[in-house]
Protein backbone atom coordinates (compact mmCIF):
# COMPACT_ATOMS: atom_id res chain seq x y z
CA UNK A 1 0.00 0.00 0.00
CA UNK A 2 0.82 3.61 -1.11
CA UNK A 3 2.29 5.75 1.90
CA UNK A 4 2.71 9.83 1.52
CA UNK A 5 5.43 11.71 3.22
CA UNK A 6 6.28 15.20 3.82
CA UNK A 7 9.96 16.15 3.68
CA UNK A 8 10.84 19.50 5.16
CA UNK A 9 13.34 22.08 4.42
CA UNK A 10 16.73 21.06 4.32
CA UNK A 11 16.00 17.25 3.59
CA UNK A 12 18.58 15.66 1.41
CA UNK A 13 17.43 13.78 -1.43
CA UNK A 14 18.36 10.83 -2.01
CA UNK A 15 19.49 10.24 1.90
CA UNK A 16 15.76 10.96 3.22
CA UNK A 17 13.69 9.28 0.72
CA UNK A 18 16.26 5.98 1.42
CA UNK A 19 15.71 6.83 5.63
CA UNK A 20 12.04 5.98 4.47
CA UNK A 21 12.35 2.61 3.15
CA UNK A 22 14.91 1.68 5.81
CA UNK A 23 12.69 2.92 8.56
CA UNK A 24 9.84 1.65 7.20
CA UNK A 25 11.24 -2.12 5.80
CA UNK A 26 10.80 -1.44 2.20
CA UNK A 27 13.23 -3.43 0.03
CA UNK A 28 11.54 -2.30 -3.51
CA UNK A 29 9.11 0.45 -4.26
CA UNK A 30 8.11 3.31 -7.12
CA UNK A 31 9.10 6.53 -6.15
CA UNK A 32 7.10 10.08 -6.95
CA UNK A 33 7.07 12.90 -5.53
CA UNK A 34 6.50 16.85 -5.61
CA UNK A 35 7.55 20.01 -4.32
CA UNK A 36 10.60 22.28 -4.31
CA UNK A 37 14.31 22.65 -3.98
CA UNK A 38 16.97 25.19 -3.51
CA UNK A 39 20.21 23.24 -4.59
CA UNK A 40 20.24 20.77 -7.40
CA UNK A 41 22.65 18.47 -9.03
CA UNK A 42 21.50 16.59 -11.98
CA UNK A 43 22.96 14.25 -14.45
CA UNK A 44 22.97 13.11 -18.18
CA UNK A 45 24.63 9.44 -18.86
CA UNK A 46 26.93 9.96 -21.81
CA UNK A 47 26.64 6.45 -23.52
CA UNK A 48 29.71 6.69 -25.50
CA UNK A 49 31.84 7.33 -22.43
CA UNK A 50 29.68 5.98 -19.93
CA UNK A 51 29.88 8.08 -17.70
CA UNK A 52 27.07 10.79 -15.74
CA UNK A 53 27.77 14.39 -16.88
CA UNK A 54 27.04 16.20 -13.99
CA UNK A 55 25.39 19.88 -13.77
CA UNK A 56 24.87 22.27 -10.58
CA UNK A 57 21.84 24.45 -9.86
CA UNK A 58 21.79 27.03 -7.07
CA UNK A 59 18.21 28.54 -7.38
CA UNK A 60 14.92 27.77 -6.02
CA UNK A 61 13.16 25.37 -8.26
CA UNK A 62 9.53 23.83 -8.36
CA UNK A 63 9.62 19.92 -8.68
CA UNK A 64 7.24 19.76 -11.10
CA UNK A 65 7.89 15.63 -11.21
CA UNK A 66 10.39 12.94 -9.36
CA UNK A 67 9.94 9.73 -10.66
CA UNK A 68 12.04 7.00 -9.79
CA UNK A 69 11.91 3.21 -7.19
CA UNK A 70 13.96 2.30 -4.71
CA UNK A 71 15.71 -1.08 -5.16
CA UNK A 72 18.31 -3.36 -2.55
CA UNK A 73 22.12 -2.64 -3.59
CA UNK A 74 24.70 -3.98 -1.42
CA UNK A 75 21.85 -4.89 0.52
CA UNK A 76 20.66 -1.73 1.31
CA UNK A 77 17.85 0.55 -0.39
CA UNK A 78 19.34 2.23 -3.27
CA UNK A 79 16.94 5.51 -4.68
CA UNK A 80 17.34 5.48 -8.78
CA UNK A 81 15.45 9.07 -9.56
CA UNK A 82 14.78 10.97 -12.15
CA UNK A 83 12.79 14.84 -12.33
CA UNK A 84 11.81 17.70 -14.02
CA UNK A 85 12.37 21.06 -12.04
CA UNK A 86 10.43 24.21 -13.19
CA UNK A 87 12.13 27.73 -13.25
CA UNK A 88 10.32 31.33 -12.59
CA UNK A 89 10.53 31.29 -16.02
CA UNK A 90 8.40 28.56 -16.56
CA UNK A 91 11.32 26.49 -19.02
CA UNK A 92 12.37 23.25 -17.30
CA UNK A 93 15.25 21.01 -16.58
CA UNK A 94 15.65 17.77 -15.68
CA UNK A 95 17.63 14.23 -15.34
CA UNK A 96 19.32 12.09 -13.14
CA UNK A 97 19.22 12.87 -9.98
CA UNK A 98 22.79 13.14 -8.13
CA UNK A 99 21.19 15.43 -4.75
CA UNK A 100 19.49 18.06 -3.95
CA UNK A 101 17.91 20.20 -0.85
CA UNK A 102 14.39 20.20 -0.17
CA UNK A 103 13.02 23.59 0.09
CA UNK A 104 10.53 24.69 1.04
CA UNK A 105 9.43 20.97 1.39
CA UNK A 106 8.36 17.77 -0.61
CA UNK A 107 5.70 15.45 -1.11
CA UNK A 108 6.97 12.16 -1.09
CA UNK A 109 4.73 9.08 -2.52
CA UNK A 110 6.40 5.65 -1.65
CA UNK A 111 4.23 2.19 -3.47
CA UNK A 112 6.09 -0.86 -2.25
CA UNK A 113 6.47 -3.62 -5.17
CA UNK A 114 5.20 -6.90 -4.38
CA UNK A 115 8.73 -8.29 -5.95
CA UNK A 116 12.29 -7.68 -4.45
CA UNK A 117 14.83 -6.32 -7.09
CA UNK A 118 18.71 -6.32 -6.78
CA UNK A 119 21.02 -3.57 -8.52
CA UNK A 120 25.05 -4.09 -9.04
CA UNK A 121 27.31 -2.38 -11.20
CA UNK A 122 26.86 -3.53 -15.17
CA UNK A 123 30.61 -3.08 -16.65
CA UNK A 124 29.63 -3.34 -20.62
CA UNK A 125 26.89 -0.65 -19.65
CA UNK A 126 28.74 1.32 -16.94
CA UNK A 127 25.69 1.15 -14.50
CA UNK A 128 24.05 0.25 -11.78
CA UNK A 129 21.57 -2.16 -13.02
CA UNK A 130 18.61 -4.12 -12.09
CA UNK A 131 19.56 -8.05 -12.10
CA UNK A 132 17.20 -10.12 -9.93
CA UNK A 133 13.41 -9.20 -9.14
Amino acid sequence: MAKIYSLPAGAKIPEDIVSIATREKIDTARVEAIGGVEKLRLAYFNHVTKKYEEYDYQEFLEVTSLLGNITLKDAKPFLHAHGNFGRKDRSVIGGHIIFADVFPLLEVVVTPTENKALRKFDEDLGLNVIYRT
